[in-house]
């Protein structure tokens, strides 16, 4: 008399497909290069053409936005 043995549960973490592992550039490297980032570019900004670029900007979406409120309440009335 032979008896069968129960098969063992498949592993479901074998199941699941492989990821890439991702490496992240956290911690003291990461973070000094992101201050320094946003430190050259508050540097920039804080400069002559960083300002005429900030009010260019500005001035285009200001102009932006009157010539959208314009279109949006003229078709406002157009369809009443």
């Amino acid at each position: 008399m032979s008896r069968k043995l129960p098969t063992p549960c498949p592993d479901k973490r074998a199941m699941r497909p492989q990821r890439p592992m991702i490496r992240r550039a956290s911690g003291p490297p990461g973070a000094a290069g992101c201050g320094l980032v946003l430190f050259c570019l508050g540097v920039f900004l804080l400069s002559p053409i960083g300002l005429l670029l900030i009010k260019g900007v500005a001035w285009v979406l200001v102009g932006l936005g009157v010539l959208l409120a314009g279109l949006a309440i003229w078709s406002w009335l157009r369809q009443r």
